[in-house]
């Protein structure tokens, strides 16, 4: 019988409370290891080695995204110096990683693909003081050794091409999946019940300044609307928090403002579900999962016509220019009030979501397994 050729699997981006990077990774892993074949799993997560059992060679907690900059170095030591002697020993065909980390020895034969969902880093370099230092210095690297690049979005290709100047390099764009198990409608209640508020706009993510939510809550303040409440998800980082608590007293929004704090898994479909609308006026987005999760769960997006977003919403969203407090003004209003408009976009963004699945991801990335080897 033919040996199935083994593939490592870079998981260590899946930690507690996970964001976007180790929601990624989760998601595609779970796919990727029904395929024919041996797949190995490096992982830091405790949840990931009881659900792989055998398959999981665990990696130090050190090395957590939990951990932010400590855990990224970390990560980064581990695998320029621990991986690539595992993977000799584990005689591994393949390297996958599902982030731009990888090894960077470019006398290394291993054969590796990455994953790039952004670059964000690289534009926004004020606000990632020391992970600017891996995307300006090692990513033009790991772009030259890896034998394949995945992207998550057209607009992240024409980032990489531009910006790297990359020639000669395959490169991939496989769109994220959505787990439709997870996002769908759901009834209303639990969010009244749970977090004892009423009607409400949504907005889900973290709170660095790309993702325009300064703009968002004067736009709020600036329609008045009554009984109705702006409801921010994620985690209340304090570089970033303080500033808008201050934009929230600045405008005298009160308690009409609410931050929930991170949002867990199991709250979050509701959460969409029971929104008047999505916000999510972000300046830039590698892909951008929370309009494809409210979309899916029956919720009408307002977002904007930059970056990614209008490959991810298509023709199922409202769309609003994000440097205009103007324009975001009138798009909340226009998706709260008109009721034709919001039966509109949520037929239209439950048939969208339809298009994404974690499972048709996780082919094209086999294919381009294939391909590679």
């Amino acid at each position: 019988m033919k040996e199935k050729r083994k593939i490592a699997i870079n998981a260590t981006s899946v930690g507690e409370d996970p964001t976007g990077l180790g929601v990624y990774t989760y998601e595609m892993l779970v796919e990727l290891v029904k395929a024919d074949y041996d797949f190995v799993i490096f992982a830091g997560s405790i949840e990931l080695r009881k659900q792989y059992g055998n398959k999981v060679i665990p990696v130090s907690p050190r090395t957590s995204p939990a951990l932010g900059s400590k855990g990224h170095l970390a990560r980064y030591l581990w695998e320029q110096t621990v991986l690539p002697v595992k993977l000799w020993r584990q005689k591994a065909s393949l390297l996958y990683s599902t982030v731009p980390e990888g090894i960077l020895n470019p006398f290394s034969r291993q054969k590796q693909i990455i994953t790039v969902l952004d670059i964000i880093p690289a534009k926004y370099h004020r606000l990632f003081p020391k992970m600017k230092y891996h995307f300006l210095y090692d990513l033009p690297i790991l772009l030259r050794n890896a034998r394949r690049v995945v992207c998550a979005s057209e607009n992240t290709k024409r980032d990489l091409l531009s910006f790297y100047g990359i020639k000669n390099k395959p490169i991939s764009v496989v769109y994220p999946g959505l787990n439709q198990q997870r996002f769908y409608p759901r009834e209303r209640g639990l969010v009244r019940k749970r977090y004892g508020f009423g009607e409400y706009l949504f907005y889900v993510g973290d709170m660095r300044p790309y993702k325009n939510l300064e703009r968002s809550l004067e736009a709020f303040a600036r329609l008045n609307l009554k009984d109705l409440r702006f409801v921010i998800a994620g985690k209340k980082d304090p570089r970033f928090y303080p500033q808008l608590q201050r934009k929230v007293d600045q405008l005298s929004l009160g308690e009409k403002v609410v931050f929930t704090g991170y949002a867990s898994g199991e709250d979050l479909p509701s959460l969409y579900s029971e929104a008047r609308a999505l916000v999510f006026p972000s300046l830039y987005e590698g892909f951008g999962l929370p309009p494809l999760e409210a979309m899916a769960c029956g919720c009408p997006v307002v977002t904007s016509n930059a970056a990614s977003l209008p490959e991810v919403c298509g023709e199922a969203a409202y769309y609003i220019d994000p440097y205009s407090v103007e324009s975001i003004a009138e798009g909340i209003y226009k998706v709260v009030s008109d009721q034709n408009l919001r039966k509109t976009l949520i037929g239209r963004g439950l048939e969208r979501a339809k298009l994404f699945s974690w499972e048709k991801a996780a082919k094209e990335v086999l294919d381009i397994f294939e391909e590679v080897l």
